[in-house]
């Protein structure tokens, strides 16, 4: 077993003994499938995104199990209230007028794979890798996934679900039910069990630290703990959330808290709606060679906001101030900021391209706005008469144009069109700093010229 991966194993023969009873199917207010994360979310905020998942050769279920995950998705929110009145797991949702429920709009994409998974050993890896390559992959979803194909397990005990909570910028946090064990596409009594006790390993159980923690990050001082690794056949309103209240939820250690999951909703909270998305995003360059990426602050209805920074899609950190700088790796590279607030609740994004020795462009690469300084004054070539010194440079080219050259002569400023000035030699007080300036008003690195040189 990999190093933050956890299962929950199962005995086939008590499992056949249980009484089917768990989550009862609620309709779907889909009327089509969808391959992809339907887009814009109806939830603004950090959510559960759930998935169909099978292989081109196992038949496409989809419709049918559609109606029994929305009613996983209820038991899970009935569950956890009842667990905890000030907190619930938040699903991604997809607008539905008129639907008669709340997780009737679940947004549920039907992923079908070009093959399926090698074996149970190998299996959640896979699913894993080939979810984030088809876009699968934001930070600020949990992706639960009903895998629909055989997993080739034989024998008594049989892996019902595995989860890991983020693995990078590149691996999701992921949760993951066998529909081919443990009944799990049969009733609908264990199935919801395996999906929530996966679900809460990707909020982050159980650690280490954790003083009932016990193979793999699972606890062990009470059966009917959600987070045991064995499956008992009890459905899920016959478990409890952290028994004692002492290993992953609601605890006073200092070790990650389920309950501050970015994932729950927070019933008990003011804060109600997403915070504005930021304005003025400008991405330009900087005197030290990065990208500088500013904005103007978002305002929330309680606050504070930190704000989330992406790169071509991918998430690159998270800041409490309206500027950051990042590493000048790309010709053309697309920024996005988005707003978060205390809850989890979100922002729309915004984005700006930007083009690396030009500006921000649009989707053909023109130049929309100039936020690149003219490049710098390298040399400069200097006659002397007995009265006056010129001199002279190469011209400057910049992508939105160059509107002229600002010179400084200790406290003096002047500015000329062309790439040469005269100047008294006996007027020279001090050193004489060339530098470009561009039709958008960006300076260039100066050029500094020794007053000996001039005087």
């Amino acid at each position: 077993m990999k190093l933050g991966l956890a299962t929950l194993a199962a005995s086939v023969a008590l499992v056949a003994a249980v009484p089917a009873h768990g989550s009862t199917p609620v309709p779907w207010c889909g009327t089509t499938s969808s391959r992809v994360d339907r887009l814009p979310d109806a939830t603004s905020a950090y959510a559960v995104h759930v998935a169909y998942v099978r292989p081109a050769s196992a038949p496409d279920r989809f419709l049918e199990f559609a109606p029994r995950f929305v009613g996983d998705a209820a038991a899970f929110d009935a569950w956890w209230r009842g667990q905890d009145p000030t907190r619930t797991p938040r699903f991604d949702l997809f607008p539905a007028p008129g639907c008669a429920s709340a997780l009737g709009a679940l947004d549920i994409s039907n992923v079908q794979l070009s093959r399926g998974v090698s074996s149970i050993g190998t299996a959640f890896q896979e699913i894993r890798r080939v979810m984030a390559e088809i876009g699968f992959n934001e930070t600020e979803k949990a992706y639960l996934v009903y895998y629909d194909g055989p997993t080739g397990q034989v024998g008594l005990d049989h892996v019902c679900g595995q989860g890991a909570r983020s693995g990078g910028f590149d691996l999701p946090g992921l949760a993951v039910v066998y529909l081919d064990s443990c009944d799990a596409d049969e009733g609908d009594s264990l199935r919801p069990v395996v999906a929530m006790h996966e679900l809460v390993h990707v909020f982050g159980a159980v650690e280490r630290a954790a003083p009932n923690v016990c193979q793999s990050g699972h606890v062990c001082d009470f059966p009917l703990d959600l987070m045991t690794a064995v499956l008992t056949g009890q459905e899920l309103e016959a478990h409890v959330l952290d028994s004692g209240r002492n290993d992953y939820y609601g605890h006073s250690g200092t070790w990650t808290d389920v309950q501050d999951s970015s994932f729950l909703e927070r019933l008990d909270s003011p804060d109600r709606t997403p915070p504005a998305a930021p304005d003025g995003l400008r991405v330009g360059d900087d005197l030290t060679g990065f990208v500088r990426v500013s904005w103007q602050p978002s305002t929330d209805d309680v606050g504070p906001v930190a704000y989330r920074i992406y790169e071509d899609g991918q998430f690159v950190r998270e800041v409490t101030t309206t500027t950051v700088r990042l590493a000048d790796t790309h010709d053309l590279a697309l920024f996005a900021i988005r707003a978060a607030d205390g809850v989890g609740r979100l922002s729309a994004p915004v984005g700006a391209r930007f083009r690396s020795g030009a500006g921000m462009v649009d989707e053909q690469g023109r130049l929309i706005r100039d936020t690149v300084r003219p490049p710098a004054i390298t040399r400069v070539t200097i006659k002397r008469t007995a009265k006056v010194a010129v001199l002279t440079w190469p011209a400057a080219h910049d992508a939105g144009g160059l509107r002229a050259y600002r010179i400084k002569i200790g406290p003096r400023t002047l500015t000329v069109q062309k790439p040469t000035i005269t100047l008294a030699r006996s007027r020279v007080s001090g050193p004489v700093s060339i530098a470009a300036i561009d039709r958008a008003g960006n300076v260039g690195p100066s050029l500094v010229v020794a007053r000996g040189r001039v005087h």
